[in-house]
């Protein structure tokens, strides 16, 4: 038989047909529709392939980075596997001659253990490290982690040699008529078997998840996973039992095979779209938007961000607070180009800083505070001191009094405050744009 892609009906799909009689059965030959169908989704996967080399090559951008780049990459890996299984064993390729003869090594292996049981694997380790760390509070990197990860693939590992050992007839062998792999009843029902409990496996760990109140959430990824997985596993269920010879109708196996990568691929993108279209159009917007949700949950340092020090604008002389709720517990850290370079000036000793501009007096009997500021910043002087109240005489050398440094940008600014433990119990109820002072 021709062995290849072909958009044309070959003498071997003919003889194909004339084969399926014999065994009263209807033979679709492989063609036009095959290939414009394994041309589409390998286009689909070059595209998977070019987001994964940004996804990678920007893995230390913080809200790419908590998506686990190399998990997510590797779970791509595993489609583009199982992608292969199915064009085996669903009959979109010529099989006769060639080593996707192999039944086994294709069907059982690369489709069902490394493709199906992979992902879900990967999935539902990927909802257990959120478990961990929010329900747990328990590092996510750590032995204990990856241990029922192991325990699962020993079982599987051990589950695929019991049935390499087996003889072909008892599991699934080629038809050299048909040019197909057939499965054996009994096996099939023992793969299905250990899908259904993988997929109840990944359904345990998200339902466990569930109540997550952080940055973290997934709960509309976690319904649209379960979703999506769910009616793939029910569709195939079906379709191998309702026509066991699927793949010698040309819909249904077409249908099969586009319905199975649809959902990975869409699986995949859910997790992926929003963070990676952000961080591509809105990377600084969405990396602050991001750190405020990780500053709420505590959890900057897991992931190297010191959000004290990423900048809300690009305004010259601005001071971001930091405070714990305590009244003397705030702290101001001065980024950009601020005279207090270098200085955290605390209020528990707000005049060590202030030595610097000690000499400019304020005078607020007439013009107010805010004008001399004004005029200062005009002529290019740096006001840094404290501003009183109007009406309030104030002479060049001051009394001992407590002073907040602060800075005037020449536009309106938004500064970021990390609020304290009773101010925190509130922040869920506003959005991330709320919350802000002005």
């Amino acid at each position: 038989m021709g062995n290849g892609i072909s958009f044309a009906v070959t003498e071997s799909e003919l003889d194909r047909q004339i084969a399926g009689e014999g065994m009263e059965l209807r033979v679709d030959p492989r063609g036009k529709a095959d290939a414009i169908m394994i041309v589409v989704v390998g286009v689909l996967y070059m595209i998977n392939f070019l987001s994964v080399l940004y996804l990678l090559w920007n893995r230390k951008y913080p809200p790419l980075k908590a998506k686990n780049p190399a998990l997510m990459a590797l779970l791509m890996a595993i489609f583009l596997v199982w992608y292969v299984g199915d064009l085996q064993i669903d009959g979109h390729l010529p099989l006769a001659n060639t080593p996707l003869a192999n039944c086994k090594a294709f069907g059982l292996w690369m489709r069902i253990l490394i493709g199906v049981c992979g992902m879900l694997s990967l999935i539902a380790l990927r909802a257990y490290g959120l478990y961990r760390v929010f329900v747990l509070n328990r590092p996510y990197h750590s032995l204990a982690l990856y241990l029922p990860f192991a325990i699962y693939w020993v079982c599987i590992s051990a589950y695929g040699i019991v049935i390499q050992t087996l003889n072909p007839s008892k599991t699934t062998h080629y038809v050299p008529g048909l040019d197909i792999c057939d499965i054996n009843s009994g096996f099939k029902i023992s793969m299905f078997v250990v899908m259904w409990i993988s997929l109840w496996i990944v359904m345990f760990a998200h339902w466990m998840i569930r109540n997550i109140k952080s940055s973290f959430n997934e709960s509309r990824e976690m319904v649209v996973t379960c979703s999506i997985l769910l009616a793939v596993l029910i569709y195939e269920t079906v379709i191998n039992y309702v026509r066991p010879m699927y793949p010698l109708n040309v819909s249904l196996r077409i249908i099969t095979t586009v319905l199975n990568h649809f959902a990975t691929n869409s699986l995949w993108w859910t997790i992926m779209a929003v963070p990676m279209y952000k961080s591509i159009f809105q990377r600084q917007r969405y990396l602050n938007q991001w750190v405020f949700k990780l500053r709420m949950d505590g959890l900057q340092k897991e992931y190297e961000v010191d959000s004290d020090k990423i900048p809300t604008n690009h305004h010259r002389s601005l001071l971001m607070t930091s405070t714990t709720g305590n009244k003397d517990g705030g702290e101001f850290y001065p980024i950009d180009n601020c005279i207090y370079e270098n200085i955290v000036v605390s209020r528990r000793n707000p005049h060590s800083s202030l030595s610097q501009s000690s000499k400019i007096p304020l005078f607020t009997n007439g013009d107010s505070a805010y004008d001399q500021a004004r005029r200062g910043q005009h002529t290019g002087d740096a006001i840094m001191d404290s501003l009183p109240l109007r009406n309030q005489s104030i002479s060049p050398k001051l009394t001992p009094q407590l002073y907040t440094p602060i800075s005037f940008p020449e536009d309106p600014v938004m500064v970021r405050v990390k609020p304290g433990a009773d101010q925190r119990g509130n922040s869920n109820h506003y959005e991330a744009n709320d919350r802000y002072l002005i």
